[in-house]
C-alpha cells in the first residue's frame, strides 16, 4: 500500500492547500473580492489535480485493459486495479477537502466581517455618546433657560409686585416653554411699562420666544429619536456580541469579542479554525464513509447563514439611520426666521445643524455598506461573481 501511496502522490504532486492568515480589513468589498479570489485559487487548484488524477486513472486504466486483453492477471494487473479503487476514493476525498477549504475560507473571512461591523457598532455608539448637542435640546427649547429671558421676567416681576392684584403662576405652569412665552406677553402688554420700554424689553427676546415656540415640538422629536437610534445601536452591539460567541463556538473558542479584541486574540480564533477543518479532513481519511465529518461542515455553514442575517440588519439600521438625520436636517431648516434672528440663535443650534451634517455623512460612508446591496450580500460569503 505504501508504494501505491508514493505512485499516486508523484503521478499527482499533491500539496496541503494553505491559507495566507487574515488580516483587518476596512471594506467589506475588499473582503469580498477577497474571497472570491481565495476560493478562485482553491477550485484552480482543485481543478488541477482533478486533471492530473484523471490521467493517472487513464494511464492506470490502459494498463487494465491491456493486460485483460492479454489474461494476464498478475502482480501488476492487482496493483492497476488497486490503484482504480485507490484513484476513485482519491477523487471523492479530494472532492471533499476542496469543499471543506473553501468553507473554511468563508467561515474565517466572517469572523472578519464580524470583527468590522463590530468596530462600526462600536464607532456608532461612541458617535452618539460624543453628540452632547442632543442633550441640551431640553434647555435650548426652553426659553427659562436663556439668560435674556429670564432678566425680562425679573423686570415683568418687579412691575407685577407693584400692581394691585399681582398674577402669580403656578411653578408646574411656569416651566412650561408655551405657558411661559404666552405669560411674558401677555405680562408686559399690561404692565405699566412704558411703550418704549415695553418694546425694547420685548425685542431682546423676541427671538428667543419665536425660536422656543416654533421649535420645541421638533426638536424634541430629535431628541426622542436619537435616543430611539443610541438604544437600537446599543442592541445591536450586544446582537454582535451574541453572535461572536455562537459563531466561533463551533470551533472551541469561548473568549468573548471584546476582550478577544482587547488581547488582540484573532490569531488564535484563526488557529483553532485551522485545528477544526484539519480534524475534518484527517476524519475523511481515516473513514471516508464516516458522514459526521459533513455535519462538522454544516456546522460552520450555518454559522455563516448566521452572519448573513446579522449583516443584513446592521445594513437595515444604518439606512434608517441616514433617514432619520436628513428629517432632522429637515426640520432644523425649517425655522422659518433663522435669518432674521442670525446672531441671537443659541450656538447649541448651530452646533447641531453642524452635527446633523457630519452624521449624515458618517452614516453614508463610515457606517455604510452600501456596497453589499442586494444579492451582493450572498456573494460576498459565497464566492460568486462581485462585478
Amino acid at each position: 500500500m505504501k508504494k501505491i501511496i508514493f505512485i499516486v502522490f508523484a503521478l499527482l504532486g499533491v500539496g496541503a492547500i494553505k491559507a495566507n492568515p487574515p488580516t483587518a480589513r476596512d471594506s467589506f468589498l475588499f473582503i469580498a473580492n477577497e474571497i472570491k479570489a481565495e476560493t478562485d485559487k482553491i477550485q484552480a487548484e482543485h481543478n488541477l489535480k482533478l486533471q492530473n488524477l484523471y490521467q493517472a486513472m487513464a494511464q492506470n486504466q490502459q494498463t487494465l485493459t491491456y493486460k485483460e486483453l492479454k489474461g494476464e492477471y498478475d502482480a501488476a494487473y492487482l496493483q492497476a486495479l488497486s490503484l482504480k479503487i485507490h484513484f476513485k476514493e482519491m477523487e471523492e476525498e479530494m472532492a471533499a477537502e476542496s469543499q471543506f477549504n473553501v468553507t473554511k475560507t468563508r467561515y474565517r473571512k466572517g469572523v472578519e466581517l464580524i470583527k468590522m461591523v463590530y468596530e462600526k457598532v462600536l464607532a456608532l455608539d461612541h458617535h452618539f455618546a460624543a453628540l452632547q448637542t442632543y442633550q441640551n435640546i431640553a434647555q435650548m427649547s426652553n426659553p427659562n433657560a436663556y439668560p435674556e429671558f429670564q432678566n425680562a421676567k425679573t423686570i415683568l416681576d418687579k412691575k407685577s409686585k407693584q400692581s394691585s392684584n399681582p398674577l402669580q403662576l403656578p411653578a408646574i405652569l411656569a416651566t412650561n416653554p408655551y405657558i411661559a412665552v404666552a405669560n411674558m406677553v401677555v405680562g408686559f402688554v399690561v404692565s405699566n411699562t412704558g411703550n418704549k420700554d415695553k418694546d425694547t424689553e420685548i425685542e431682546k427676546i423676541a427671538c428667543i420666544m419665536d425660536f422656543t415656540v416654533r421649535m420645541n415640538a421638533d426638536l424634541s422629536i430629535i431628541n426622542h429619536e436619537t435616543g430611539f437610534l443610541r438604544s437600537t445601536n446599543t442592541s445591536l452591539k450586544d446582537e454582535s456580541a451574541a453572535l461572536f460567541d455562537e459563531y466561533v463556538k463551533v470551533i472551541g473558542y469561548t473568549t468573548p469579542i471584546d476582550r478577544c479584541r482587547k488581547s488582540d486574540d484573532w490569531d488564535k480564533v484563526y488557529e483553532m479554525l485551522d485545528v477544526y477543518v484539519a480534524e475534518m479532513e484527517a476524519q475523511l481519511k481515516k473513514a471516508p464513509s464516516d458522514k459526521s465529518v459533513y455535519k462538522k461542515q454544516i456546522n460552520l455553514e450555518f454559522s455563516v447563514e448566521r452572519l448573513l442575517d446579522y449583516i443584513n440588519k446592521y445594513s437595515a439600521f444604518v439606512s434608517q439611520g441616514e433617514k432619520y438625520y436628513q428629517k432632522f436636517k429637515g426640520i432644523v431648516s425649517t425655522y422659518e426666521n433663522q435669518t432674521a434672528c442670525a446672531g441671537k440663535l443659541p450656538k447649541q443650534f448651530s452646533d447641531l445643524q453642524k452635527d446633523i451634517d457630519i452624521s449624515i455623512e458618517k452614516f453614508n460612508t463610515s457606517y455604510n455598506i452600501s456596497e453589499l446591496k442586494g444579492s451582493k450580500l450572498k456573494d460576498l460569503l459565497y464566492g460568486s461573481s462581485l462585478e
